[in-house]
């Protein structure tokens, strides 16, 4: 199944001008994203299995109105950013602090640029 932009899009709350990759569209993308759906890590804490699978992310977080924690949403958000033609990265990171180096237990996304144009 094909990412929905159109449901995502929905989903967050965004609307305009936003089929381009471009400054603007990142900002208000990542904005709308971060304001309409929750850190939520119930599965987890209820032993239920997560997948990382695109269907069941936009089942879950789309089509069921949930949040999800970092990875299942970093991979949606990516899905809806490579939709409009962002090149992007997926990061692993640690939780910093107490002088312990912990495992890379979260994910972070490194967006550069549109696919087919100039860096800046």
């Amino acid at each position: 199944m094909p990412f929905d932009l159109d449901a995502y899009l929905r989903r967050i709350g965004a609307s305009g001008p936003l089929r381009q990759a471009s400054p603007e569209t990142l900002a208000v993308l990542h904005e709308a994203h971060a304001t309409a759906v929750p850190f939520e890590n119930l599965d987890i804490l209820q032993g239920r299995p997560i997948s990382l699978e695109l269907d069941a992310l936009q089942a879950k977080i789309v089509a069921g109105r949930r949040g999800g924690y970092c990875f299942e949403q970093n991979t949606l958000f990516r899905a809806a950013l490579e939709a409009v033609g962002f090149v992007v990265t997926s990061l692993a990171a640690r939780v910093l602090g107490g002088g312990v180096v912990r495992p890379r237990t979260h994910m972070l996304l490194l967006v550069d640029q549109p696919l087919g144009g100039a860096k800046k």
